[in-house]
């Protein structure tokens, strides 16, 4: 019983410290400025399912490789295709519009 009413009040104390600890960021790369946070809160893709989704739309291929990029001074992503006929190319997606090139 000592135990139980040990754990308890562990777990409800590590609760209220979780309460105070909500402003923080926790995505990698990025500090935590306002400025910063309100660039990214802003995005049109926001995941790189969706940055692929959008590439595959705009060139047929195989995805080899998805990464987060820095597009044109913008966080996006960079995408690795493969054609049927075995040519390698990148593509890039701007996260802030969605905009697509060829590299």
């Amino acid at each position: 019983m000592l135990a139980i009413l040990s754990l308890t009040c562990s777990v409800s104390s590590y609760a209220s410290v979780l309460s105070y600890s909500t402003d923080v960021n926790f995505s990698p790369g990025l500090n935590n400025s306002r400025q910063n946070n309100n660039q990214h809160n802003n995005l049109v893709v926001t995941s790189a399912r969706q940055a692929v989704q959008i590439a595959q739309r705009r060139y047929s291929g195989k995805v080899l490789k998805v990464q987060s990029a820095n597009v044109n001074g913008h966080p996006g992503y960079r995408i690795k295709l493969l054609t049927n006929d075995g040519v390698i190319f990148y593509v890039s997606v701007d996260a802030t519009n969605g905009a697509v090139t060829r590299n």
